[in-house]
């Protein structure tokens, strides 16, 4: 929200920014993701990640 629209908000309702959001600090857990199969994932070409040409 701007706020200058929290400010035209509050002129309205006379009232304060705090009587108008209320803050919840309540922490929230996530569900724990599956480890991704190794097999999924590409292979490297060479240990630098990369193809070089023949020469």
């Amino acid at each position: 929200m701007k706020t200058t629209t929290l400010a035209a908000l509050c002129t309205a309702l006379e009232c304060t920014p705090n009587d108008l959001i209320e803050v919840d600090t309540t922490p929230v857990e996530r569900p724990v993701a599956p480890p991704r199969p190794t097999a999924d994932l590409p292979q490297a070409a060479s240990a630098r990640g990369r193809s070089m040409p023949p020469l």
